[in-house]
């Protein structure tokens, strides 16, 4: 898109589609300010003024925390969230209790291999430092 393809009458400047064009023309560096300036008849302030508009209203939500905790928000009060939560937490307590009996398993396993080969397997805390 170039800046001769916006039209000029004050109708359309005060549009949003004008507006919005403008400035993504003047961020994606398609022309240079100067010639958006030029060829608009618009201020350097305008222009800012633009800018700001199109920050506020276009970008803003996508880097505002109120963005997202709407969004969570939303998912906090839903009812089928919770059961899925809770879903997790159950296979989560599942899994940890796995966990913890394999790695009992594994503690008597090798108290039983140390007494029946009468060998150190388990590394004993506070190793050795190197000797200098």
């Amino acid at each position: 898109m170039n800046v001769n393809d916006l039209q000029r009458n004050k109708k359309s400047r005060r549009s949003v589609l004008f507006k919005r064009k403008v400035v993504e023309i003047y961020r994606a560096e398609l022309s240079s300010q100067f010639e958006i300036q030029q060829s608009l008849h618009i201020s350097q302030t305008e222009l800012r003024q633009m800018n700001r508009w199109y920050f506020k209203h276009r970008l803003r939500p996508y880097f505002s925390l109120s963005f997202y905790n709407r969004t969570t928000m939303k998912k906090k009060t839903d009812a089928s969230y919770l059961k899925a939560l809770e879903k997790r937490l159950l296979e989560a307590e599942k899994e940890n209790k796995f966990l913890r009996l394999k790695a009992e398993a594994y503690e008597i396993v090798i108290q039983i291999a140390e007494e029946e080969f009468k060998i150190p397997i388990l590394k004993k805390p506070g190793a050795q430092q190197p000797k200098n």
